[in-house]
């Protein structure tokens, strides 16, 4: 059985964020020849700016300094699901109990999850002591049953570009309809615009992984219903 998957993050409330802000070193900032004190200063003042500015705006890509929010799923018929908490914890026991069906058959593919998604969530799992499933990792190997379309992709070239929108463009299976830096603020004020953004994410990858053959180019994707998979509630 197999299952696309694409997780959606958010930083975490401003109040804890501003506990883990760095501290910010002014002797590290380069003035240049400038003497006029003011104009130090006001330079320091800048960087200092754009050092919390760029920390805050990056918080959610960071499993200590954002939080998992969504994570999507799709059948390989285009079936769509959603695993959504308040409560991350539950949220993660809800998808690693997913996992542990039909253990040995169930196939996670997506794109970059090698170097985001499981990490991510594996991380936020060790905060709350959540069990992560012990075969999702050999040593320093993934799981065959899990798939990363980024590898796939690059064919052993690790400097191979390409994103997710890039890529499907490229094999004309289509585009994102948004940016993951938008996700968060949707969730909160357009629920409709959050799902449609992911399971549109989650069809490029499905669509993707048909053109690179990973999944049967012969499988049609039905209309997403947008139902929760059986036993997740």
């Amino acid at each position: 059985m197999t299952h696309i998957i694409d997780i959606e993050t958010a930083p975490l409330p401003e109040s804890e964020l501003t506990e883990l802000l760095p501290k910010f070193d002014p002797s590290e900032v380069k003035v240049g020849n400038l003497k006029d004190p003011e104009k130090i200063n006001a330079k320091i003042a800048e960087a200092e700016a754009a050092t919390r500015k760029d920390f805050f705006e990056n918080a959610a890509l960071d499993p200590l300094t954002g939080r998992v929010l969504a994570i999507g799923l799709m059948s390989e018929a285009g079936s769509f699901s959603t695993i959504a908490d308040d409560d991350e914890a539950a949220l993660l026991r809800r998808f690693w109990n997913f996992c542990q069906l039909n253990a040995g058959r169930r196939r996670l593919i997506g794109f970059n999850i090698f170097l985001f998604d499981l990490p991510f969530l594996m991380r936020r799992s060790y905060k709350y002591r959540v069990d992560v499933p012990f075969n999702l990792r050999r040593g320093r190997y993934w799981s065959e049953n899990l798939v990363d379309l980024r590898e796939a992709w690059q064919l052993g070239d690790r400097q191979a570009r390409g994103s997710l929108d890039t890529i499907a463009q490229f094999l004309g299976v289509g585009r994102m309809n948004g940016t993951g830096a938008q996700f968060a603020g949707l969730w909160q004020t357009d629920r409709p615009a959050a799902m449609c953004y992911l399971q549109n994410d989650l069809r490029l990858t499905l669509e993707v992984a048909k053109a690179l053959h990973v999944v049967s180019p012969g499988v049609s994707l039905c209309d997403p219903v947008g139902a929760e998979i059986p036993g997740l509630n």
